[in-house]
């Protein structure tokens, strides 16, 4: 899935992303990608606009559109846990 190497990418570099979700365009930075639930691939990230800032859990299927920025951040956003039990399964992570 093209989405989930942008993603990926994403993540390891450390770069912001634009997705649309729920027909809201959100900035994010993301955190972990992996599968939750009935292994559905989901990202969990700090959304920095869209419909508020704070962490969100994204289904990626749920997606209709996704972009990498220029924009990088440094540091994990508060409250970051590598190890979410929301996910059975990460794929990739800060």
């Amino acid at each position: 899935m093209h989405y989930r190497h942008v993603i990926q990418d994403a993540i390891d570099r450390r770069k912001v992303i634009e997705l649309r979700y729920k027909d809201v365009t959100r900035r994010v930075r993301p955190h972990i990608l992996g599968y939750v639930g009935h292994d559905e691939l989901a990202l969990s990230g700090w959304q920095i606009s869209g419909t508020g800032a704070g962490w969100r859990l994204f289904h990626v299927n749920d997606i209709s559109e996704l972009a990498a920025t220029d924009e990088g951040f440094h540091r994990t956003a508060r409250g970051y846990n590598p190890n979410d039990p929301a996910f059975s399964r990460i794929i990739d992570r800060i």
